[in-house]
């Protein structure tokens, strides 16, 4: 379709968006050129031709062009595309239309509607191939039609039940295309059918011919006060339809519409919630009409026009529509435009820049005088400025003093307004130099700051250099200034000069005065500020508490300080404008290393620059109605703290793709992600169109990240290291006015683990783990056995050689004296008197014979006659036989053959701890347990008696008693463990641990562990 037709090709797609949150709209009184403007062109990723524009239920703004469908979300423009197995049947887009139910219908120039629902296309051909849709709408039923024209035909179809259907003669309209629809509010539709338009009423079945004529180009809108406008087309002027064809008026013949409202018919046409007309003419850009139905029945002059020389994309604009949040949005060949509500306002009429800069000072009824390098003007907040007269020499200061006269510094002298004019001022006694600066003092006196010369003050028709200030070049001030009681000051740049009553004070950074160069010294109200490159300082009594850049950045390069009628002070710094809370102020001077809460405006709240720096004078004012004004480097802007504009509405937040091993995911909300997936990106949205700059936002990954994320502005998230599972993504944002949404949206997705990921792997290398270590267990069990049983062996060996020994030599040798001492005996008669003592020696020597024999039987005696058990019971009976109380031995598992020497240390300590139980426990029952395991030998000795001190216990027990300590080196020996448990009043339990590979002479069979330790045993 060639341009030229596309221009009439428009969707009204968000009407329903221009009744939205009714804090939100663009100020009626501020000028078409006072609100915001931004415009992004193809050079800023926007496409061309855009023909049709909706805002979808999750507040994307969506743009159908000659080049495809768009999605735009305030920063970036994404070019839809179809999922697998999905087709557009054009990339070539008319209409658009953004359903109550989420859905998005799309209108093609070749005729065909596309339905987007969940990321998936459904297409339709209605039966008329080659002729454009030109405009879908709903209806309050949820009914959706389509209007389809061109030269050669059309009609008007309605989608309904699942299945689209034309209406025509039928229902009374005439066959042929219709160009435009309005579903209005009461329930009734419009249409532009043929040469008239029509309306078929709630509940009707047939349309009613309205007396409007319609053209090629007739468009249909209603305003939110429910009027019903009409741009015919045909050169044929906008206009409302009468009273008695509104919504909601009495039934009657049509009537004929009101006196004329604009020459030339719009392209397209919308009333935004302020009921204020906005259109868009060919070729011509757009404009504007506030209360055009005053304007429609007067002959006022036509309204605001904003074209490409104002800044507009391109001057062939095409649709609009008003967004949740009140914005205004343009179409055009070339790009997008929008136009929002600021904050702050450029003064209109002013000149933009200024190589010499700008002074401003306040004049009467909300005026402000400002001067640009050659100029004075009297400035307004809702007019365009007014030239006052030339400005010969370089403008340095402006001052009005209390009976209203403005004064003005130049570079070589001042001057005076008077009717009009700038006059000299009588100069006697005023030497000629830089008029830095102007005050009056506490009498009313008017005193001037003459650069390198001092301070000279006006009176009895003279000029006076004031005492305190001396003219020296390498000290002279630069600026002056005073405060609420009278007070001058006096700016040397590095420190600052009170003078009260004759008397200098100077304030330097040993008063606390820490800014760097001051810039701009001001009294607010009682207290007095100082401003400089590094912070804020204010005077408290005869000292200075300052805030630092360094903590709070807003605070770098003050040139202008003023508060406002409710007490907050307003900054003008190298970051923009800032306002501060009085009591947060207050703390913050108190407390200055905690946070400060600020607003700051900047670019974005429309401030036309930064505050000007070097300039010598306030560049921060408050005017007669109460708006601020500051000075900036590209012009002079106002704000109005009563009227600031705040966006109440917490941005719609999506999740907008997931990309991961290479592959994209659109709009995710549950994925299974492949195998061995470890790093992603999360790409995300919040969807406030207003400054969508300053949109913040808060993410976590649930089971990664500990809390919340602030990445600021940045719309992306990245992970790396990720294992499989489960993993929940939450992301949260706030508006331009930092409103949360703190829904957010949520993305669920899974990571499928790898086979060296999944459980039978790590089974498996648990396992072998497992495996592993008992392998290491088993041969470290097997050398300390190996050790200690070859100890063992020695200290066996060693006692037969002992043996050995003894009944080789010393028991042979005794029995050979025995011998002779019988021989000996034998010659003597029986009667003699040593005989006797003879005879009794040999017995006793026979006696010591068998204990020696008895002994060396013991010392190699492979195991006691007695078991463990028994010999136990047997000591306990022989140590104290009076014991009344119960002594019992349980014996558990089957008793085994144990090692010789590991039998005689259990035995010498079983002996030890009964023999404690018996004789200082005061026990009443005594239990020994010997336990026969396959992985170790246990006994255990346990009483009810007194018990011990933990100190006893642990300590080896009493000074000079050696029982504990020598049971527990018995213990050692033998490779076992000892541990001892008591406590007073609640008896003793003594346990000794013997491994099986130690304590008993063989290893008994049965069981794998066993065959494993048999098997690793070999060789």
């Amino acid at each position: 379709m060639r341009a030229a037709g596309k221009l009439w090709a428009f969707a009204i797609g968000g009407l329903a968006l221009a009744v939205g949150h009714p804090g939100l709209a663009l100020d009626p009184q501020r000028s078409l050129t006072q609100l915001h403007h931004r415009a992004w062109t193809i050079a800023d990723g926007a496409p061309p031709d855009i023909w049709a524009l909706a805002q979808s239920r999750d507040g994307y703004l969506w743009l159908g062009t000659g080049a495809g469908l768009y999605r735009f979300d305030g920063v970036r423009f994404d070019k839809f595309r179809p999922l697998a197995g999905d087709r557009m049947p054009s990339a070539n887009i008319n209409a658009l239309r953004a359903a109550s139910n989420g859905d998005l219908w799309i209108g093609y120039n070749t005729g065909e509607i596309s339905r987007l629902r969940g990321g998936r296309l459904t297409n339709f051909n209605l039966g008329k191939r080659g002729i454009p849709v030109i405009q879908i709408a709903e209806d309050k039923r949820g009914a959706v039609w389509a209007a389809i024209k061109s030269r050669s035909g059309g009609g008007l179809a309605r989608y309904r039940d699942g299945r689209w259907s034309m209406v025509g003669a039928a229902w009374g309209l005439p066959d042929g295309g219709v160009s435009g629809i309005l579903p209005a509010a009461d329930g009734s539709l419009w249409a532009a059918a043929g040469d008239a338009i029509w309306v078929l009423r709630p509940g009707a079945k047939r349309f009613e011919r309205t007396g409007e004529r319609a053209f090629d180009r007739t468009r249909i809108v209603q305003a939110p006060d429910s009027r019903i406008w009409i741009s015919p087309g045909g050169n044929l002027p906008i206009h409302p339809v009468v009273d008695r064809l509104q919504p909601g008026a009495s039934k009657g013949r049509p009537g004929r519409t009101r006196s004329l409202l604009l020459e030339g018919s719009g392209e397209h046409i919308l009333v935004d919630r302020d009921n204020v007309l906005w259109g868009t003419r060919r070729s011509g850009g757009i404009f504007r009409l506030v209360d055009p139905i005053e304007r429609s029945r007067s002959d006022s002059e036509p309204g605001e026009q904003f074209t490409l020389a104002d800044g507009l994309s391109s001057d062939l604009a095409n649709p609009l529509i008003e967004d949740r949040e009140g914005n205004i949005w343009v179409g055009t060949n070339l790009g997008l435009d929008r136009f929002r509500q600021a904050n702050a306002v450029a003064a209109p009429g002013l000149p933009k820049t200024s190589r010499l800069g700008f002074l401003a000072v306040p004049g009467a009824d909300g005026a402000v005088y400002v001067t640009t390098g050659d100029a004075l003007f009297l400035a307004f907040p809702d007019r365009p400025a007014v030239w006052i007269s030339a400005v010969a020499d370089v403008p340095w200061s402006l001052h009005v003093d209390r009976s209203r006269t403005l004064w003005l510094g130049t570079d070589h002298g001042a001057f005076y307004l008077e009717e009009g004019a700038s006059r000299p001022v009588p100069s006697p006694g005023l030497p000629a130099g830089p008029v830095a600066g102007w005050v009056e003092d506490g009498a009313g006196t008017l005193c001037v700051l003459i650069l390198r010369e001092g301070v000279f003050c006006r009176g009895a028709g003279t000029w006076r250099r004031a005492p305190f200030v001396t003219g020296d070049a390498e000290r002279a001030p630069v600026q002056i200034a005073s405060d609420s009681k009278g007070r001058m000051w006096l700016n040397f740049e590095d420190h600052l000069v009170q003078i009260e009553d004759g008397t200098r004070k100077v304030f330097a950074g040993r008063e606390g005065l820490d800014v760097g160069s001051i810039e701009v010294v001001v009294a607010a109200g009682e207290d007095l500020y100082a401003g400089g490159d590094f912070g804020l300082a204010r005077l408290e009594e005869n000292r200075f508490r300052t805030l630092r850049a360094e903590r709070h950045p807003f605070l770098s390069r003050i040139s202008g300080i003023v508060r406002d009628a409710d007490g907050d002070l307003w900054l003008n710094g190298i970051e923009g404008v800032t306002r501060v809370s009085s009591a947060d102020l207050a703390r913050a001077f108190v407390r200055p290393d905690q946070p400060l809460a600020a607003t700051l405006f900047n670019l974005d709240d429309g401030l036309p620059g930064v505050a000007q720096q070097d300039s010598n004078t306030q560049t921060a004012i408050a005017a007669s109605d109460g708006k601020l004004w500051f000075v900036t480097s590209h012009g002079v802007a106002w704000i109005d703290p009563r009227r600031l504009n705040r966006n109440p509405l917490p941005p719609p937040v999506s999740i907008t793709r997931l990309i991961a091993g290479g592959k994209s995911y659109s709009s995710p909300t549950l994925l299974d992600l492949p195998a061995g997936t470890s790093s992603l990106q999360i790409d995300y949205a919040a969807l406030s169109l207003s400054i969508p700059e300053r949109v913040r936002f808060r993410y976590q990954l649930e089971g990664v990240d500990a809390g919340w994320i602030d990445p600021g502005t940045r719309r992306q998230a990245f992970y790396t290291g990720l294992g499989p599972g489960q993993y929940r993504f939450r992301v949260i944002a706030s508006n331009n006015d930092g409103v949360w949404n703190r829904t957010g949206a949520m993305l669920t997705f899974a990571i499928a683990p790898t086979f060296l990921q999944g459980i039978w792997f790590k089974l498996l290398v648990a396992g072998l783990v497992a495996a592993g270590a008992w392998l290491l267990y088993s041969l470290r069990l097997r050398q300390v056995s190996e050790r200690i049983q070859g100890q063992l062996e020695e200290r066996l060996r060693e006692r037969e050689r002992i043996a050995r020994e003894l009944h080789d030599t010393l028991l042979q040798g005794f029995q050979g004296l025995v011998y002779r001492f019988q021989s000996a005996m034998s010659l003597l008669p029986k009667t003699h008197k040593a005989y006797r003592g003879m005879e009794e020696a040999l017995d006793l020597a026979d006696a010591a014979l068998a204990e020696g024999r008895d002994r060396v039987y013991k010392l190699r005696a492979a195991a006691p006659e007695d078991d463990v058990s028994q010999h136990l019971a047997n000591f306990a009976a022989r140590a104290i036989p009076s014991f009344s109380g119960d002594f019992r031995v349980v014996v558990e598992g089957q008793p085994r053959t144990l090692h010789p020497v590991v039998c005689e240390e259990i035995l010498r300590i079983g002996e030890e701890a009964v023999s404690n139980a018996l004789r200082h426990s005061r026990a009443e029952n005594i239990e020994v347990n010997i336990m026969y395991h396959a992985r170790d030998f246990v006994l255990q000795i346990l009483d009810n008696g007194d018990g011990m001190e933990a100190d006893i216990a642990s300590g080896g027990g009493r000074k000079g008693h050696f029982g504990l300590t020598g049971m527990r080196e018995r213990a050692e020996i033998i490779g076992g463990r000892f541990s001892l448990a008591s406590r007073p009043g609640g008896g003793t339990q003594v346990t000794l641990t013997v491994p099986a590979k130690i304590a008993y002479s063989q290893a008994a069979a049965g069981g794998w562990a066993q065959a494993m330790r048999r098997y690793l045993g070999r060789g």
